[in-house]
C-alpha cells in the first residue's frame, strides 16, 4: 500500500486527464488471465437459476436458453460451482447450440475412428456407450452424465475450460470449445440475473441516477464499452455499474495518462455524465457503498478524492487544474486495487473471465505471467544463491514477473511436465520444469504449498495453467521467477520470449 500511496501523492498533485470510452463484452484482451482469480475460486455455491429472460442472449433464445436453464439446475443440484456449471453450458454450445437434437455428426458422414458411425444425440451429443437414447435425449438426464464424467477429470479446475469439455467429450480438436466461453458466460450471467450479463439493463437505475435533464436515459451501447486491455475485475466492475446507471460511456485504458497504476494499468474508469452531477453523485455513492466488494482503491469527482482505505477522512480537496474534465467535473474516476476485492462473489470473477487459446501443437508460445517484470536476467546480489547452473550468488539465472500469491500461472508453451516439486538445479522453493522439445526448457519458481498444479510426465499446453503465484524458497515476495534454458544452460528469458512474439512484462 505504501508504493500506492506514493504514487497516489503524485495523482494528486498533476491530477487525472479525463477519458474517452474505449470494448466490455464478457471478456478482456488477449494476455489476460482466463482464470478466475485465487480468492473466488474454485468452489462457492452453484449459481441459482433466477428465470429465462425474453428475447436472445449472445445470440441464443427460447429453447436454448430453457436447455441452458436446465444444465445450471442439474450442475447446482450436484455441487458444481459456477465454472463447472459454465463449463457445461459451453461444451452444450459447441456441441449442439444448446438445441436437443436427434441425430449428430453420422448425417455429415463422419465416423468414429475405428470406422463404425457415430450415435451421437442431445445436448451433449452423447454417444450409445454414455446410456440410453431416452436418457441422452432427455436433457436433464443427458446434463447429469456430462458432469458426473466432468467430475472425473483430474484436475479439471485447473485445465482450460475447452480443454476440460474436450477431456470429457473426447472429440479431435482440444479447442474446439474455447469460442463458446464469453456466450457460456454471458447466458449464465443473465440466466442467474446478474447485472453485466443481460442484454438490456436491469429494471432500470435508481431515480438518483436518471437524467437531470429532458430527453431519454442514454442507451448502453449495444456492443458493450470499448474499454482496451483493462484488468479482467475492471471489466466486470464497468459492466457492472455502467449498466445499472445506464452510462453511455466508459473510459478504461489509455496508455497516455499520468496515474501508471490507474488507466495505463488497466485498473481505472472514467464513467462519462456530461453535466448530469445527479448520475455522477449516484455512481459515486454506489461505487464507495460497495468499495470493498468492487476493489475500489479510490475516487476523484468534482475536483475531490475518496480514499477506501481511510473513508473516515471523507472527500478532500483537489488543486485546480483549469477545466471541467481535467477537473473531473462531468466525470467520476474510480480506480481499482491491483487485486479485486474479497468480497466478490464467484459469478463476478466467472464475469471477469476470459479465454486464453489452448494450443496443442501450433508452436505458439505465451506469457506466462500477466503482470510487470520486477527483476530481470543477469548480475545481481541474491541472499542464498537463486543463480542456477553453478553462477552464484551474483547472477540471477531468470526474469522475476511480481504478482499477488495465487495468481495462475500458465505453461509458456506445449510440453511435458518433467520437474514438479521441491528445490531443483539451483532453484530454491517450489519448482515446475517443462520440456518443450529442440533442447528448450522453461522453470516456474516460488510457488507455495498447493500451488503445483501438475505433475512430472503431464502433458500440457500452451496457456495451461500448472501453478499458482507464491513465495516460497529465496524469495522476498510473491512472484514468479521464470528461466528458459538452451540444451541445459540458462538464457535470457526477455529476449527469448520476445523473439518468440510473448513478450514478458
Amino acid at each position: 500500500m505504501g508504493e500506492v500511496r506514493k504514487l497516489l501523492a503524485a495523482v494528486v498533485a498533476l491530477a487525472l486527464l479525463g477519458g474517452a470510452g474505449m470494448a466490455l463484452v464478457l471478456f478482456v484482451g488477449a494476455g489476460l488471465s482466463n482464470r478466475p482469480q485465487a480468492w473466488c475460486q474454485p468452489g462457492g455455491s452453484g449459481v441459482d437459476v433466477a428465470g429465462v429472460p425474453d428475447g436472445e442472449v449472445a445470440g441464443y433464445a427460447g429453447e436454448q436458453l430453457q436447455n441452458a436453464a436446465t444444465i445450471l439446475r442439474v450442475g447446482k443440484e450436484l455441487g458444481f460451482d459456477p465454472w463447472g456449471q459454465t463449463i457445461a453450458v459451453m461444451t452444450a454450445m459447441g456441441e449442439s447450440s444448446l438445441r436437443n437434437l436427434p441425430f449428430g455428426d453420422a448425417v455429415r458422414g463422419v465416423t468414429n475412428p475405428d470406422g463404425r458411425p457415430t450415435t451421437s444425440v442431445g445436448l451433449f451429443q452423447q454417444q450409445d456407450n454414455w446410456g440410453s437414447y431416452a436418457d441422452r435425449m432427455t436433457p436433464e438426464r443427458s446434463a447429469r452424465l456430462f458432469f458426473r464424467a466432468l467430475d472425473r477429470v483430474e484436475g479439471w479446475r485447473g485445465l482450460e475450460p475447452t480443454l476440460a469439455a474436450n477431456r470429457v467429450q473426447r472429440n479431435a480438436d482440444p479447442g474446439h470449445y474455447a469460442k463458446f466461453w464469453a456466450d457460456a458466460v454471458a447466458v449464465v450471467a443473465a440466466l442467474a440475473g446478474v447485472p453485466g450479463g443481460q442484454t438490456a439493463p436491469p429494471a432500470g437505475p435508481p431515480p438518483a441516477a436518471q437524467p437531470s435533464g429532458a430527453g431519454a436515459t442514454p442507451a448502453v451501447p449495444a456492443g458493450g464499452y470499448n474499454l482496451g486491455p483493462v484488468a479482467p475485475h475492471t471489466a466486470a466492475v464497468a459492466a457492472e455499474i455502467g449498466q445499472r446507471f445506464a452510462v453511455a460511456e466508459i473510459g478504461g485504458y489509455r496508455e497516455n495518462a499520468v496515474d501508471s497504476g490507474g488507466h495505463p494499468a488497466g485498473l481505472a474508469l472514467d464513467f462519462m455524465v456530461g453535466d448530469d452531477a445527479a448520475k455522477g453523485d449516484a455512481i459515486v455513492d454506489y461505487a464507495i457503498a460497495n468499495a470493498q466488494r468492487l476493489g475500489v482503491d479510490y475516487i476523484i469527482w468534482r475536483q475531490r478524492i475518496w480514499f477506501a482505505a481511510s473513508p473516515q477522512d471523507g472527500w478532500r480537496p483537489m488543486d485546480d487544474r483549469g477545466g471541467p474534465t481535467a477537473n473531473h467535473m462531468d466525470h467520476p474516476h474510480i480506480n481499482l486495487s491491483a487485486a479485486p476485492g474479497p468480497g466478490a462473489g464467484a459469478l463476478t470473477c466467472l464475469m471477469a473471465s476470459s479465454v486464453r487459446p489452448a494450443a496443442f501443437g501450433t508452436g505458439q508460445w505465451l506469457a506466462p505471467l500477466d503482470a510487470p517484470v520486477s527483476s530481470r536476467y543477469g548480475p545481481r546480489v541474491l541472499a542464498g544463491g537463486e543463480g542456477g547452473s553453478g553462477e552464484g550468488a551474483h547472477f540471477h539465472a531468470g526474469t522475476d514477473l511480481a504478482a499477488a500469491c495465487g495468481t495462475p500461472i500458465y505453461a509458456a508453451a506445449e510440453g511435458v511436465v518433467t520437474y514438479a516439486g521441491g528445490p531443483f538445479r539451483g532453484l530454491t522453493g517450489r519448482v515446475v520444469f517443462v520440456d518443450h522439445g529442440g533442447g528448450v526448457e522453461t522453470s516456474y519458481n516460488h510457488m507455495d504449498a498447493g500451488g503445483v498444479l501438475v505433475r512430472s510426465g503431464d502433458h500440457v499446453a500452451a496457456g495451461q495453467v500448472i501453478a499458482l503465484v507464491g513465495d516460497s524458497g529465496n524469495s522476498t515476495g510473491c512472484h514468479l521467477h521464470f528461466g528458459v534454458y538452451e540444451n541445459g544452460r540458462h538464457v535470457d528469458p526477455e529476449p527469448f520470449m520476445a523473439g518468440r512474439g510473448a513478450p514478458l512484462g
